[in-house]
Order: C-alpha cells, then sequence, then structure tokens
C-alpha cells in the first residue's frame, strides 16, 4: 500500500462527504425539477462536498436518456456548480452511455461516474473492457475524469479485479477513483489494497465509512447523507464515531426494515412534512400504510440534525 502522501497525488479524486442524490417524483412519475434542486442546493450547504445524480439510489436506471440529460441541464442552468456534481452514466447501451458521458463532459461535471453496461448476465473480462474503452474513446474531450461502479445490485454490475487493472492500464489518466456498493467490508478492503496506489477507492455503504476511511480513503458516497449530512461528514472528516454509530443506528433500527430507497424517501417524507416524497419510479413500490407507521415509530428513537435548513 502506499503511504499517505500519495493521496495528494491522485488523479483529481474527491473528498470527504459525496450524497447520492434521492430524487422527488410528481404523481406521474416524472422528476420535481424544482424540487430537485432546491434539495440539491440545500444538502451543498449542510455539508455535502458534492453530489451524485441519477446512481442506483436516485433510481436513476429508470429514467429515459433525455430526462438524465435535461435533469442536469437544470442544475447546471439553476446555477448548481458544475464541479460538484458527479453523473451517472451507466446504461444497458454502450451508445447510450457514450451519449450521457458526451453529455457530462460537455458541462464539466466533476466527474462520471460508470458501470458496467447492464444485460448480459455473466459478460466476460473482455466484454467489459471492450465496453469501457467504446465510451471512453468516444469523448473527444482529453480532461475529464472516470469513477468506475462496482455495483453488483445490477446485472454484471461486480467489476472483476483483473478489468479494473486493465482500464488502469489503458486510461491512466482517466480513471480517478473506484466506488463500491458491494456493501461487503472485504469487497471494500481488497479495492483499496489493490487500486490504492493508482486511484482512490471510496465505499457507498454507510456502516463501512469508518474501517475504509482507515484503510485511507479519503471520502465516501452516501444515499443517507439525504438525511443526516451533517453527521455523515463528521463521520468522514473527523473520523467521529457517535455520527458514525447514529448512521449505523438509524440504517440497523430504521431503514433496513424495508426497501432502501423507499425507506429514504419515506424519512424525507416525514421530516419535509411532505407526502411527495414517498413517491419511487417503477418498477420501486413506495410503502403501505404499516410500513410508515413503523418508519414513523423508529425514528422517535433519534435525534436529527436540527442544524439541516430545511426549505
Amino acid at each position: 500500500m502506499s503511504n499517505d502522501k500519495n493521496i495528494f497525488n491522485l488523479n483529481n479524486g474527491f473528498t470527504n462527504l459525496w450524497t447520492s442524490v434521492l430524487t422527488p417524483l410528481n404523481a406521474d412519475f416524472l422528476i420535481d425539477i424544482n424540487k430537485y434542486i432546491v434539495h440539491v442546493k440545500t444538502l451543498l450547504s449542510n455539508d455535502s462536498e458534492g453530489v451524485c445524480i441519477v446512481e442506483q439510489y436516485g433510481e436513476g436506471p429508470s429514467f429515459s436518456l433525455q430526462e438524465r440529460k435535461d435533469l442536469l441541464d437544470e442544475l447546471i442552468k439553476a446555477g448548481i456548480p458544475s464541479s460538484s456534481i458527479l453523473v451517472c452514466t451507466a446504461a444497458a447501451s454502450i451508445e447510450d452511455m457514450s451519449e450521457l458521458t458526451k453529455h457530462a463532459v460537455a458541462h464539466k461535471v466533476f466527474g462520471c461516474l460508470m458501470g458496467a453496461p447492464f444485460y448480459y448476465a455473466k459478460s466476460s473480462n473482455q466484454g467489459l473492457i471492450n465496453s469501457y474503452a467504446h465510451v471512453i474513446n468516444a469523448v473527444s474531450e482529453k480532461k475529464w475524469f472516470i469513477y468506475l461502479h462496482n455495483n453488483p445490485f445490477v446485472i454484471s454490475g461486480s467489476l472483476p479485479h483483473a478489468v479494473i487493472t486493465e482500464l488502469l492500464r489503458l486510461f491512466p489518466n482517466y480513471i480517478s477513483g473506484i466506488l463500491d456498493a458491494s456493501e461487503n467490508l472485504t469487497t471494500s478492503s481488497e479495492l483499496v489494497r489493490s487500486f490504492f496506489a493508482n486511484c482512490m477507492v471510496y465505499t457507498q455503504h454507510e456502516k463501512d465509512i469508518m474501517k475504509v476511511i482507515e484503510l485511507k480513503s479519503a471520502g465516501a458516497v452516501s444515499v443517507v447523507a439525504n438525511l443526516l449530512p451533517k453527521q455523515v461528514n463528521k463521520a468522514i472528516t473527523k473520523r467521529s464515531s457517535a455520527h458514525a454509530t447514529l448512521t449505523n443506528d438509524l440504517l440497523d433500527f430504521v431503514v433496513d426494515h424495508h426497501p432502501k430507497i423507499p425507506a429514504c424517501k419515506a424519512i424525507l417524507s416525514l421530516l419535509h412534512h411532505n407526502p411527495q416524497w414517498l413517491t419511487v419510479r417503477p418498477p420501486l413500490v413506495q410503502l403501505g400504510k404499516d410500513a410508515l407507521a413503523d418508519i414513523s415509530k423508529n425514528l422517535k428513537k433519534f435525534a436529527f440534525d436540527r442544524e439541516m435548513k430545511l426549505p
């Protein structure tokens, strides 16, 4: 493993907390752009260093190519700094991935979160490498940055070490980091040990943030930060075990009793006193009355961040 000073030599790797933004929807399942913009601004003003948009927790794979491009356009138009935006450009088609990536790069976003093209089960290593290479070579801009997404929750989403090694060899100037969504500390640790010398490795599992930070990571991407941005940020930047414990308890006693995305949106609906946040994009299903009552009851055990300035 490389020593500490190499953290500062890595290629554009992000630091601190980045929030995977939950997406507010209208009754017709279309994105409520105005509410989304307000939510992003709220997160950025409450200790989220940046935001990751249209990622799995933002229900990104459920939105069309045009919807995803329009959302980024509207964020930029609303004055959200492009340097604070990490855009997920994963798609089933390499041409869709290329179009999303070129669109994001044209906006000079901080980086593109690129999961493997999903659809076929058990894609070969060479097939995954060819897919990434096609997308990267389709972008004419020479200075932009990629975060590889190791995401076993989608088909062909797990990235074998051999694939990552070859991509780093072929495209060393583009790959800034690896985001691990496996929710498996062993997997995250192995990624850090194998690739830290070349790029930063981050976890997307809040329960592992402190442990992965101890392994020389510099930040994390979190969906729970939609609810507790200041606490998750302190767990990362201050290495605060108290704030990490609060986040873990929220997961253990509230969120993990239910499907994660509908549960987190349900908590937001309670915090904002706005039932609109309950809506999820099919094929997800919003929580029913019994589940909402369970979440409401269990939330009373937690002291939420009263410093967060909700709109």
